[in-house]
């Protein structure tokens, strides 16, 4: 659940806890009847407010977003869309990487559909950065952080289930030191239809397969052709 969402069920629930003993009466003694009668149950309603005014003004510090390119413009519309929404929200930002290759005239044209997004929302032009030689999620992960050289806490959007890809690749990547240990991610998930879900897992299998003897081993091989066809319907 969203925190800011919990956050306002508990601050609802909190004000409810605290409000359902109270006697409205007309001799002017609201407040020394309401701490006459205060129990636990009042301190339990105190301690749910706290907590509900912490979920509901929380925001995140984040160095950077990247925003991977999608297999379709709508896609990428849509990763762009939610990065923009999170943006406005009040997180802070330092960075935003659209990352994709620069070969296709589709990629070119996602990445201008993303740019102008993110600018749609406000984000400035300075903080928006082009990494463009990524051809899948490995490549992105790899290339985007040599963008990122003292990031410590990214962001990435996109569906969960590729979400899933990148937190395996970014772990394997940490364990075999190509990225420091101490980078934290946070998740930023879009809406996940059937096909992607499915196309996930497979996805998912794939990488974990590819990795098997590490990354700087899978960059010497290419994908075979049946590789290539699954990251056509996948990447």
């Amino acid at each position: 659940m969203n925190k800011r969402i919990f956050g306002l069920f508990l601050f609802i629930t909190s004000l409810t806890i605290l409000f359902y003993k109270i006697n409205f009466n007309l001799t002017g003694n609201l407040i020394r009847n309401y701490f006459q009668e205060s129990t636990l149950i009042h301190i339990l309603g105190f301690s749910l407010l706290f907590v509900s005014l912490i979920l509901f003004l929380y925001r995140k510090n984040l160095d950077a977003v990247i925003i991977p390119t999608g297999p379709s413009i709508d896609e990428g519309f849509e990763r762009a869309h939610k990065t923009g929404e999170y943006y406005e929200k009040g997180n802070k930002i330092k960075y935003f990487v659209i990352s994709g290759e620069d070969k296709k005239h589709s990629s070119k044209v996602q990445r201008d559909t993303i740019y102008r997004e993110l600018r749609r929302h406000n984000i400035k032009s300075s903080k928006i950065k082009i990494e463009n030689k990524s051809h899948d999620t490995l490549e992105n992960v790899i290339y985007s952080m040599k963008k990122l050289k003292n990031a410590k806490r990214i962001g990435i959007v996109s569906y969960p289930q590729h979400l899933n890809r990148f937190e395996y690749i970014i772990k394997k990547a940490k364990e075999e030191g190509i990225i420091d240990k101490n980078i934290k991610i946070e998740k930023i998930p879009i809406k996940q239809n059937a096909n992607e879900f499915f196309y996930g897992i497979i996805a998912n299998l794939k990488e974990r397969y590819r990795l098997r003897h590490g990354i700087k081993e899978a960059e010497r091989h290419k994908t075979g052709k049946f590789g290539q066809f699954i990251k056509k319907l996948i990447d």
